[in-house]
């Protein structure tokens, strides 16, 4: 059995002040594309099964113009699939905090084909399949400790669906971390986990298969990291991780302003924006640490207008000197609010930066090869 399966889509996001040509904030519309595009790459697969394990939807009352493209890009799909086998599970975005409340899903199950869990664990069997599938929506997360998990032995293949963050995933969870021995075990052909944007293998069978677009709170520790879906086959526990086009975000190498002149800082933003080849249209952030008042105010207003205009989103950084932090110190022993002042990457884009080379050797390509181990590494 072939699944295809997506999730923390986050139809109805929006952010900064942009609008497309139709009137619509351009980051609603840049999710809906990326949505699309991963629907249209489902149906070419022809998977036996579809997963969303969770946050289709950003909020628990979407926006209209998201609502009503996303009811009609499913009901296309379902349409062209003749109603096979397509499960939804609900995330904490789109579920409502009262218990009583409809949740905006339950509308989806008017389209053939769709099944939808949103209040508490569900096993629910797809007998065109001979599948039993283990649903753990973002509110039955709670039920967890009260249950017994275990497999249909009567099924042919035993699925699980959960939203929700496993231990060791990220240090920085704001809610108690899952057991991940009470999910992750072998006896399930198949764990579809959802609530992590990044595509994360946390076992052969256990994939959470990462957001669609860039959509969660802190998206710049995610800059350089695909998109997608995953396309897994329950026979072999092989899976392919597919990637969707989706806006372009760069979190440029931070500037230590400490010992620079304003020319020099001025000179140092521009360069850094314009060694990316495609800044027009990203979203772009840019720190500059050690940045006193008095220098800031000197800064060159025209080219940090122009950057906004050609940028979808710039967002210049400024962080002035700690106190007791000397002049010229390393910020990367420092923390801002939970957030490391410099990561890996950034610590080797500094170096790089004025590490001496061969002439014949290209600056921006050896800095971008390193980032791309350092990536990779991380993954």
């Amino acid at each position: 059995m072939r699944v295809a399966h997506i999730s923390d889509i986050h139809l109805g996001y929006r952010a900064y002040s942009r609008t497309n040509e139709r009137g619509m904030n351009q980051r609603e519309a840049d999710v809906l594309r990326a949505f699309r595009s991963a629907l249209r790459a489902i149906l070419d697969a022809e998977p036996d099964l579809i997963l969303i394990t969770g946050d289709l939807f950003h909020t628990v009352r979407p926006p209209n113009s998201s609502l009503i493209t996303a009811y009609k890009y499913l009901m296309e799909l379902q349409a062209q699939r003749r109603g096979a086998p397509l499960v939804i599970i609900a995330g904490n975005h789109e579920t409502p905090r009262i218990a009583e409340s409809s949740c905006i899903l339950a509308l989806l199950t008017h389209i053939p084909g769709i099944q939808v869990v949103f209040d508490q664990i569900t096993q629910l069997e797809l007998s065109a399949l001979s599948a039993s599938l283990l649903c753990i929506p973002a509110r039955g997360v709670n039920e967890l400790e009260q249950r017994i998990l275990e497999p249909n032995p009567n099924a042919r293949w035993n699925l699980m669906l959960l939203h929700g963050l496993l231990e060791g995933i990220t240090p920085f969870a704001l809610e108690r971390p899952i057991d991940r021995q009470k999910i992750v075990r072998e006896e399930w052909d198949y764990i579809a986990l959802g609530d992590w944007h990044l595509y994360t293998q946390v076992a052969p069978n256990a994939l959470y298969a990462g957001a669609t677009e860039f959509t969660s709170t802190n998206i710049w520790e995610e800059s350089g990291r695909a998109k997608g879906w995953v396309l897994y086959d329950a026979t072999t526990r092989a899976h392919e991780f597919h990637p969707v086009p989706t806006r372009k975000v760069y979190d440029l190498t931070p500037i230590d302003a400490a010992e620079l002149s304003v020319a020099e800082l001025n000179d140092a933003i521009e360069a850094r924006a314009n060694a990316v080849e495609d800044f027009d249209g990203a979203i772009v952030r840019q720190r500059v640490y050690n940045l006193l008042p008095e220098l800031r105010s000197q800064l060159d207003g025209e080219l940090l207008r122009e950057l906004k205009m050609r940028a979808l989103h710039y967002h210049f950084d400024p962080r002035p000197p700690r106190v007791g932090v000397r002049s010229g110190q390393s910020p990367s022993s420092e923390r801002d609010e939970g957030e490391p002042r410099l990561t890996l990457v950034d610590e080797w884009r500094m170096f790089a930066q004025s590490y001496p080379l061969p002439a014949e050797i290209d600056r921006e390509a050896f800095i971008a090869l390193g980032t791309r181990y350092l990536v990779g590494g991380e993954a």
